[in-house]
């Protein structure tokens, strides 16, 4: 079917139970189908309910709640007798000014007609928060309104791999952690899980561990660019690994790539319970699977305290970037890089981490396999033809050779049928897809007439349930 009903949604008063019957319902359903929820819908739940998957709302609940005397903003709904006593209505709209001087409550069909205009108002807000790519956070505010809107997102956000499968890899705007509930977005999850499984740190002898800064990437941020002054030549035999909220870990190499080169959080200088737990799990797992023989800590306040909670061995240098603490961290550096082992080209390093970041362990060693070089934003192999390119907004971009070298690895195609496409490829066209594709990610397109490359519009299992829609932004493509 195009549209699926959920019969009876406007009786979904508890938050695990409406949670669980979206995600019941949307799991069952084509990916490609719309999914309508009858008189459900209000100024204040709107939001949440697009981000939960519902496509189709309805004005019924605002019609009934007008008959029965039910003022409803995005703040939430208050009964006739709750503003009968009060001075003036909080809205400006020609229905309340009519209202103005009568009873609230005897003139239902202005209370209706308000109603109707503050739902198509929040429509637009919720519109407008998807196409700027803004709906989590416009959500992360607006649940705030009732304890079972908060309760219903974090019972969402409880159902990981259903969130994951739907989330894109990148977006165009900031991303802002402004709540707790931030440290439980995919963006967060998977960019933490990509450092831990994908990401192979550099053979360092040395780690130096940093905070982060306000302005990203890291180091065009004033801080950092002390940090590297006072490091000096010893860059080159260290490893720097910057600890944050919520992302916890952004390995230098990768400060990028999204999110780390994209967010924003209030700066307090203090660090929760869930923060600490968060970035210690983190940390203690990053160690166990890459070994140093020193560590320097150029870290202070709580995170510096958060740090030493965990017993790690390390010289700390008490951060700060003032003159005598940026002696302290070049002393610390210079002695532990004495006799550490030197590091390859740092530009090289940094490809071959968000190869792996992107398209999985191993795809660094293919695309940067053999002789190449590095110019600019470019790589490129011995004959230089382009390989891969690093885009302004932390992405790669294949070439058609480069492509070549990841193929055998499996991972990122799109298998299509025996046509050549041309412009984009629709979802129709495509006879198979790797699971792991995401809307964003950069992708190899190959059929028995084409090999190309190009955005996934989709996820990989979306492009194959689906009858419609653009599946991949082709880029190049060419007759096989």
């Amino acid at each position: 079917a195009d549209v699926y009903l959920m019969g009876n949604a406007g009786s979904l008063k508890n938050p695990r139970d409406l949670v669980n019957a979206i995600i019941s319902t949307r799991d069952k359903t084509a990916p490609d189908s719309a999914l309508y929820a009858p008189a459900l819908a209000t100024p204040a739940n709107l939001a949440l309910l697009v981000y939960l998957g519902i496509d189709l709302i309805d004005g019924i609940r605002m019609i009934a709640d007008g008959l029965l005397g039910r003022y409803h903003t995005r703040d939430g709904v208050w009964t006739a007798k709750e503003l009968a006593n009060r001075e003036e209505l909080f809205c400006l709209c020609s229905h309340c000014q009519k209202m103005r001087d009568k009873k609230i409550g005897q003139e239902t069909d202005l209370l209706v007609a308000h109603n109707l205009q503050k739902l198509e108002e929040e429509l637009l807000a919720t519109r407008e928060a998807v196409r700027s790519q803004t709906i989590r956070e416009y959500v992360e505010r607006q649940v705030r309104i009732t304890p079972d809107q908060t309760a219903a997102l974090r019972l969402l956000d409880g159902e990981h791999q259903y969130l994951e499968r739907r989330t894109p890899t990148s977006r165009r705007s900031t991303f802002y952690a402004n709540c707790a509930e931030s440290l439980q977005r995919v963006e967060v999850t998977r960019f933490a899980e990509r450092v831990l499984e994908r990401y192979q740190a550099p053979q360092s002898d040395v780690l130096l561990l940093l905070p982060c800064s306000a302005r990203k990437p890291y180091s065009t941020s004033r801080s950092h660019r002390l940090f590297a002054e006072a490091i000096g030549s010893a860059r080159r035999y260290l490893h720097e690994l910057i600890l944050t909220s919520p992302l916890a870990l952004v390995p230098r190499e990768l400060e990028e790539a999204y999110p780390a080169a994209s967010y924003d959080v209030p700066v307090t200088g203090r660090w929760d319970r869930e923060e600490r737990a968060w970035l210690a799990g983190c940390l203690e797992a990053y160690l166990k699977k890459n070994r140093y023989a020193k560590i320097v800590a150029h870290l202070d306040g709580e995170l510096e305290e958060a740090v030493r909670e965990m017993g790690l061995d390390a010289v700390y240098t008490g951060g700060g970037t003032n003159g005598p603490a940026l002696q302290q961290l070049a002393d610390a550096v210079r002695e532990a890089c004495r006799d550490a082992a030197r590091l390859p080209d740092l530009r090289q390093l940094r490809y071959r981490a968000h190869a792996d970041f992107y398209f999985g362990r191993g795809a660094g060693d293919a695309l940067l396999g053999g002789k190449v070089m590095v110019r600019g934003r470019e790589i490129q192999d011995e004959n230089r033809r382009p390989l891969a390119s690093w885009t302004i907004n932390g992405n790669m971009a294949l070439s058609m050779a480069g492509a070549k070298r990841l193929e055998p690895l499996g991972r990122y195609i799109v298998n299509i049928g025996d046509f050549l496409p041309r412009g984009s490829l629709l979802a129709p066209g495509v006879v198979d897809a790797d699971e792991e594709i995401r809307p964003g990610d950069e992708v190899i397109v190959v059929g028995e007439q084409a090999f190309g490359i190009g955005r996934a519009k989709m996820s990989g299992w979306e492009m194959v349930a689906s009858r419609r829609g653009v599946a991949v932004e082709l880029r190049h493509i060419k007759g096989g």
